[in-house]
């Protein structure tokens, strides 16, 4: 904290010498009918001063610009108009708003970080502001990225949902970028963004920037994917009382479960005090029931014997999915629950009769023991919360500089998927901000400081189990009774259970608790044979940035700017989740990186525009070699139409948890790609094998010298590196059609994927044969080159009196070049070498997992009308996603997920005299359980009712 106070400091005194040159504008705002328009944000055009309207439609700033400035006003759905002011009009200045139902004018500033006209910008960027927020079914500013074109959401609790954008879906996506007021949102050490479980308050939400594709030209080698950029509302501009009241209901329809309600509590208030000091403070509560992860079909998983079908005749290729599930535990033998843990194949809850057991019926057979739903284990009947707060100073110095001090505070409860599902039961996170922007440059210094502390959900109830009565005893048990399979299952199942430990009982939960709250590292109490199954990570980061625009300085004849930042990690497990040095200490991890960009907008004709960009950028993290990553860019400008094309190159530092993270003893989990981390997980003594390479190998298609040839060896991990090219069209057509469409192709190398590995219990091939092995998920570079191609169009059409109709669609497909270690190709079971092909194809899962997890096709189609009448405004949308091929950590699986549709929709009624808005809304109206990655939680209708009441007291 001393650092931001110092540097907080050293901005006031830079800037307390100066003199002020106040100048005070004043003007009115009215719509097409000469009414006055009360809350029409008012900027002076590339700063961040402004204002809003009063109830009487008039305005007054203070600046010290000089004139002349513009001033860019907004509201709605109306035209921004950008109104010039001069000597001679600054306190009387006169703007009317005209009604438009489409908005295409919005300013964006993640593109190039400078502001910028959206149909100017050179890279596909979306935004999200007022308009999209009022009009969205959605409950949040956040769930409304849902309907962006070629937006795929992760859904893993109410409050905790993952972005996804071209390919290689993940539950904790570390390739997307997530910045709130320029702050990292990502866990330091877990290395994905927490989406909006430590996010701003809804009412405090300004905008919402999204730039599919690579970014990392400009924002570092953490936005491969693309990058978020979340931004607040300034209290000079936004001030006064706030409050949003929101009340619902989930889970409609679940039998003896449901329906559960839920509630949102949100205020904000900001004041300006005097001409220079403003400030604000935020808080908001949620409370209710989660979804629920109740999937209990038979878990589709190629660790299942003959999960591929196999064709003979083409060498025992995959031509789809062979293994047919059984959802019923007293006719499975090998019944694997999706949301039921303790009973998984690979995780410690299945026993295999050896091949000369007594019982003949039961040789070789593998049987999995009965284990717990995840409503049983948690025992908090799915109960969530979430608290955000946000207090922030802001000071005007002169220059048009503003210096501001934060705190971000976000806690709450949530379940995340990795290769198990895990429960954060009291998350907290703090960050603390300090800033200087002017009109050119800005200085920033964060730190994010974290507490997370959570358990294993499947490795708890697999202790659970073990604790009551161990695996072998209960199948000897199980062995003792069974006759047949019409009767034998279920009646050995009952007898081995007998006296098991019963979800909610005293037993249960105090053994449930024992090793929810010990440490993996560290002993259950009275116990000298078991760990525990909490692990934490309260590591932090600190980040330090500037950049600096040259534009005015080379009197606008080229717009230059320059940046760089650096970071510190400072790594806190005790060793629960990322290993700790020889010496016992934490890791810490240093980066420095520093970027250039340059631009030139020549007008060639009075309908022609070209604006090339130049952007290049230095990163280097200390335990990898520095990489460069350039960026080339031009929009093309003809008249209503804007042409634009990019290619960029960028690169991926791995997360502490992929560099370091080590399971605990005896369980499987994460590998982390390094050396250390191998180490520690007994990789050098005790080798692993991709999965892939055992079930070969236990058919009898290879040799043992041939699978000890193939063990995993932690050669040099590296970062990963991406190139690609973008071309896109936007235009809009008589201010009635718009459209923005575009192409992408992309090509990864050194990917880094947590490819499954089998390590033999007790070291030795022949564990492989009596299912004695864990399951390590190991971070590592593979040798393929992976290619994803994609297009996706936007559009929207005025129909008159309001209404619009608007559509994206998205298509998007992942191909690959599978290679071995030594880089050489690999065949498919038929001899064909596998080439750019989908990795969805079955023979080419078959050799391994590639995640890509995401849908080729996917499209959203809305009708919406803001002013049904002067109060009234109403939305309808339907969204469609496609089939996709999932391939997902070690207690999940492998399967087609359906496809799965939505229809969500909102009205909206407008309250003038008490300045608010009361809104009816609901996603999935019609409640079609989907869920949006195998294992998560179905999601089903979510309904709610809420009244904002915005800018009281102002």
């Amino acid at each position: 904290m001393k650092h931001l106070f110092s540097l907080l400091l050293l901005f006031l005194l830079s800037g307390s010498t100066q003199a002020w040159a106040q100048t005070n504008i004043a003007g009115i705002v009215t719509d097409e009918r000469n009414q006055p328009m009360a809350g029409v944000t008012v900027i002076i055009r590339g700063t961040n001063t402004g204002t809003i309207t009063q109830a009487n439609g008039q305005f007054s700033l203070q600046t010290n610009e000089s004139l002349p400035l513009t001033l860019s006003v907004s509201f709605i759905g109306y035209r921004r108009e950008d109104v010039a002011v001069r000597g001679n009009n600054f306190r009387s200045v006169t703007v009317k708003l005209s009604e438009e139902a489409i908005m295409t004018d919005e300013v964006v500033v993640s593109a190039s970080r400078v502001p910028e006209d959206i149909q100017k910008a050179a890279v596909t960027v979306e935004k999200l502001g007022a308009r999209q927020f009022q009009q969205s079914p959605a409950a949040s500013p956040f769930d409304a990225l849902q309907n962006v074109k070629g937006v795929d959401m992760l859904t893993q609790s109410l409050t905790f949902k993952s972005v996804n954008l071209r390919g290689f879906g993940a539950n904790n996506n570390n390739r997307f970028l997530q910045l709130t007021d320029g702050m990292d949102n990502r866990s330091p050490g877990l290395g994905f963004g927490f989406g909006n479980v430590a996010g701003i308050s809804d009412l405090d939400v300004e905008s919402i920037e999204l730039i599919p594709g690579a970014s990392s030209a400009l924002y570092g080698p953490d936005a491969l994917q693309g990058l978020m950029l979340t931004s607040s509302k300034n209290p000079f501009t936004y001030q006064g009382l706030s409050a949003q009241v929101k009340v619902g209901a989930n889970n409609v329809g679940k039998g003896d479960f449901g329906p559960k309600g839920y509630g949102d509590i949100a205020i904000r208030y900001a004041k300006q005090l005097g001409t220079r000091f403003a400030f604000k403070v935020n808080f908001q509560r949620l409370s209710g029931t989660d979804f629920i992860a109740d999937d209990y079909s038979d878990r589709s998983t190629r660790a299942r014997t003959n999960f591929f079908t196999i064709d003979p005749s083409q060498g025992g290729i995959a031509t789809g999915i062979g293994y047919v599930p059984n959802n019923n535990p007293n006719t499975n033998f090998e019944y694997d629950g999706v949301n039921i843990y303790g009973d998984d194949i690979n995780a410690g809850g299945a026993y295999t009769f050896p091949k000369d057991y007594a019982n003949v019926l039961l040789q070789g057979k593998l049987v999995t023991r009965t284990g717990y739903t995840e409503l049983d284990v948690l025992g908090n009947q799915g109960k969530v919360f979430n608290n955000r707060a946000n207090v922030s100073l802001h000071y005007k110095l002169p220059g048009n500089v503003e210096a501001s001090l934060g705190w971000y505070y976000g806690n709450g409860n949530f379940i995340r998927t990795a290769g198990f599902r895990e429960y954060f039961p009291d998350y907290k996170r703090h960050q603390f901000k300090a800033e200087l922007r002017g009109d050119n440059f800005f200085l920033r210094a964060y730190t994010t400081q974290q507490q997370a502390e959570g358990w294993n959900i499947g490795q708890t109830a697999t202790a659970i189990n073990n604790s009551w009565k161990s695996l072998n005893q209960w199948a000897a048990e199980f062995g003792q009774v069974y006759i047949d399979n019409k009767f034998g299952i279920s009646e050995s199942r009952a007898t081995a259970d007998r006296g098991r430990y019963l979800p909610g009982s005293d037993q249960f939960n105090a053994v449930r608790d024992a090793y929810a709250n010990t440490y993996n590292t560290d002993f259950i109490p009275g116990l000298t044979t078991a760990k525990g199954t909490r692990f934490r990570d309260n590591s932090s980061l600190w980040h330090y940035e500037g950049m600096y625009n040259f534009t005015k300085l080379l009197n606008n004849t080229v717009e230059l700017l320059a940046g760089g930042s650096l970071r510190h990690y400072g790594i806190n497990t005790g060793g629960t989740a990322i290993t700790l040095k020889a010496d016992g200490s934490e890791y810490t991890i240093n980066e420095y990186g520093a970027y250039v960009q340059a631009a030139k907008e020549v007008k060639v004709s009075t309908r022609l525009t070209v604006k090339p960009t130049v952007a290049v950028r230095y990163d280097k993290n200390q335990y990898f070699k520095g990489g460069v990553t350039p960026r080339a860019s031009a929009v093309v400008i003809v008249g209503p139409h804007n042409f634009r094309g990019s290619w960029q190159s960028a690169f991926r530092n791995p997360s502490p948890g992929q560099l370091f993270a080590v399971p605990a003893a005896g369980k499987g989990g994460d590998v982390g790609g390094s050396q250390l981390a191998a180490q520690s997980a007994g990789l050098f003594t005790n080798p692993a094998y991709v999965d892939s390479d055992v079930k070969d190998f236990t058919a009898g298609r290879i040799t043992e010298a041939q699978l000890r040839s193939r063990a995993y060896n932690p050669a040099n991990f590296t970062t990963e590196k991406i190139k690609t090219w973008e071309v896109g069209y936007k235009t809009l057509i008589q201010n009635k059609f718009y459209v923005d469409a575009f192409y992408f192709h992309s090509k990864y190398t050194d990917f880094i994927a947590a490819q499954s590995f089998y390590q033999p219990t007790n070291g030795q091939i022949a564990d492989f044969s009596t299912n004695a092995y864990r399951t390590l998920q190991i971070n590592f570079n593979n040798y393929n080159e992976i290619f994803v191609d994609g297009w996706g169009i936007g559009s929207e059409y005025g129909l008159g009196r309001g209404f619009t109709i608007s559509g994206n669609y998205t298509h998007q497909v992942g191909t690959v070049t599978l290679r071995d270690a030594q880089g050489n190709v690999v065949n498919d079971n038929a001899g064909v070498p596998i080439v750019k092909r989908k990795m969805s194809n079955p023979e080419v899962s078959q050799k391994g997992r590639n995640f890509f997890i995401s849908p080729e096709n996917r499209y959203n189609l809305t009708l919406s009308n803001a002013r049904l009448t002067d109060r009234l405004g109403a939305t309808l949308t339907y969204r469609w996603t496609d089939k996709m091929w999932v391939e997902q950590g070690t207690t999940a699986g492998d399967i087609w997920l359906p496809s799965w549709t939505s229809l969500d929709a909102q009205v909206s009624y407008k309250v003038p005299t008490f300045k608010s808005v009361v809104k009816l809304g609901g996603t999935n109206i019609l409640n079609h359980y989907y869920a949006q990655g195998y294992g998560l939680a179905r999601i089903g209708g979510l309904y709610y009712l809420s009244i904002t009441f915005d800018e009281l007291m102002r």
